[in-house]
């Protein structure tokens, strides 16, 4: 059995180490986080302070290591590093999570419980698949988007990288979604999206347009 860091302990953080704990496959996991303090203990698993350690002998001391912040732009940051650093980056897929065996699930995900993945749908790098959210048969989730719990994403749809579906939200099928892209809760998506917008409603429509800077 491997050894697993959690890389963020805040929200994402607990619930990411309730998906590793269920997969039964890692006999020590720790977590890190910037914004602890000298070290505390959550559940009887330790985080540790980012401010306290080097952190590349930290990261090479775990047998696998995977980014816990729902922040895309940060978790491609730290996932990057991983890489550049050639550590090894874990996938955690909660074992009711329901995937195909045609589909792709690339390193650095999260795949939480009773989500499903469908027929040669693919997700990409470093991509957060919440609680009950559906990506539907050949469907792609470019790297680092969020979906949020309860989404769902109909058959042949592709999401642009580091997009967030809100809770909740639906796209209909054969709809192409922008890069950048945030969809509030409860939305539904009829249409395509460009680039670095904030959609709500039903249908939806853009609100705002979002400044590459800021997104």
């Amino acid at each position: 059995m491997k050894k697993l860091l959690i890389w963020g302990a805040g929200d994402q953080g607990t619930v990411t180490l309730d998906c590793a704990l269920a997969m039964n496959c890692y006999c020590k996991i720790d977590l890190l986080d910037i914004k602890e303090k000298g070290h505390r203990e959550i559940s009887g698993y330790t985080i540790y302070s980012e401010q306290e350690i080097d952190i590349h002998e930290f990261l090479n001391a775990y047998d696998e290591v995977v980014v816990a912040t729902g922040d895309n732009a940060i978790r491609e940051q730290k996932l990057l590093l991983l890489t550049s650093m050639d550590i090894s980056v874990a996938t955690i897929i909660h074992p009711t999570a329901v995937i195909s065996p045609s589909a792709k699930v690339s390193k650095g995900s999260t795949v939480l419980a009773y989500a499903v993945i469908h027929t040669n749908a693919v997700i990409g790098i470093g991509c957060i698949v919440n609680t009950a959210a559906i990506v539907e048969h050949d469907c792609v989730v470019e790297d680092f988007v969020n979906i949020s719990p309860r989404s769902a994403v109909a058959g042949h749809t592709r999401i642009g990288e580091k997009s967030f579906l809100g809770i909740g939200s639906t796209i209909i099928n054969e709809i192409t979604i922008g890069k950048k892209v945030v969809i509030g809760a409860g939305a539904v998506v009829i249409r395509d999206l460009p680039d670095n917008v904030m959609v709500a409603g039903v249908p939806a429509k853009i609100k705002i347009s979002l400044s590459r800077k800021n997104t």
